[in-house]
């Protein structure tokens, strides 16, 4: 099987992501080749133009039909406008996220949508409210995406650090701010420190636990950080931003919980790890949270502080923490691993026979 893979300019869990399938699909023996291009953010008629140019001329080269796998919803939308009717190519693309912005936005990431779905023999949606929106737009095949964590780099991709340190690194104390058994109850939080993570919503729930016997660390770093350390100073919230860190793995072993407060998801894979680190979850039910969690995590609404809150001092009980812990000790057993994705990646992009 050859396959072209198009990729969009990003980073984190979808670059994860596309990088084990890179791996996954060269280790099976197909032949596997990124395309040229690296599909931008924003629209650039000129430079879109020159990327379906780009691709037509690649598939035009190939000396046999191709599965061209585009991720996200411009890639794809490119990738469909590159692919010819004829010839027997396959185009499979997985949508990562949702359109967000203002009307002239989301009506533009519509049209794209609809391009894609109509072209695409088949779409992966990373979260069920991205396959409901493929099947509106038209899509005649849509399926769960598969998307394991790739590894415990997976958390590293979000946080923009390493999650585990070299077993000949010098030992030295923990740095201030890390989880102590004797401690209050601490709840650890995984995340970009970007607005789809819910974070002001996070700080809401935050000042409704202050005084209560709890502490909110959060392991990540991104543009709003200052702008919520100065909120944390300023009505003396009990959180600690403890930026990047280099041993996410044993913030995971000494919390008490995970805490989620995203506004939007896909599969997080920050989640993965905290059911494999077998830590008990609140987190909203956002996107594709529950593909994840399943019954293991205790899922609220989405922007509802007081709900977290509640969810949050209700596992103070030691008891109830062992049975949120067990169940996500279950869960992680169930969670698909990297031959799940290769099943499934080798069933989409494997053209029918008709087809060559």
């Amino acid at each position: 099987m050859r396959v072209l893979l198009v990729r969009p300019t990003a980073s984190g869990g979808l670059a994860a992501h596309v990088d084990q399938e890179l791996a996954l699909l060269e280790s099976a023996g197909h032949r596997v080749a990124e395309a040229p291009v690296r599909i931008r953010e924003r629209p650039s008629p000129r430079l879109d133009a020159a990327t379906v140019a780009t691709l037509r001329r690649v598939l035009r080269r190939c000396p046999e039909p191709v599965a061209v796998h585009a991720h996200g919803l411009r890639a794809g939308a490119l990738a469909a406008l590159a692919v010819p009717r004829r010839g027997g190519h396959r185009l499979v693309v997985t949508l990562h996220n949702r359109t967000i912005g203002s009307r002239a936005t989301r009506m533009v990431g519509s049209a794209l949508l609809r391009l894609l779905a109509r072209r695409a023999d088949v779409v992966l949606a990373v979260s069920p409210d991205l396959a409901v929106q493929a099947r509106g737009a038209g899509a005649r095949e849509v399926r769960h995406a598969v998307v394991p964590a790739p590894s415990r780099t997976g958390v590293a991709e979000i946080t923009g650090a390493p999650t585990s340190t070299p077993p000949d690194a010098p030992q030295r104390p923990p740095a201030p701010g890390a989880p102590h058994p004797d401690g209050p109850l601490t709840a650890l939080v995984i995340a970009r420190l970007a607005p789809q993570k819910g974070l002001d919503d996070l700080l809401d729930a935050a000042a409704r636990l202050r005084g209560r016997g709890v502490r909110i660390l959060v392991a990540g770093d991104g543009p709003l950080h200052d702008e919520l350390a100065a909120r944390i100073a300023a009505e003396g919230l009990p959180v600690e931003l403890l930026g990047r860190r280099q041993d996410v793995p044993d913030l995971l072993a000494g919390a008490d919980l995970v805490l989620s407060a995203a506004r939007w998801e896909g599969q997080p894979v920050a989640l993965q790890e905290a059911l494999g680190a077998g830590r008990a979850i609140i987190a909203t039910d956002a996107g594709g949270t529950r593909w994840v969690t399943g019954t293991a995590a205790h899922l609220v609404p989405v922007g509802d502080p007081a709900a977290l809150a509640e969810a949050v001092l209700a596992l103070r009980d030691p008891l109830e923490r062992g049975r949120c812990e067990a169940a996500s000790r279950r869960r992680a057993r169930e969670l698909p691993g990297a031959e799940d994705l290769l099943a499934q990646l080798e069933e989409v992009l494997a053209p029918a026979p008709r087809r060559w």
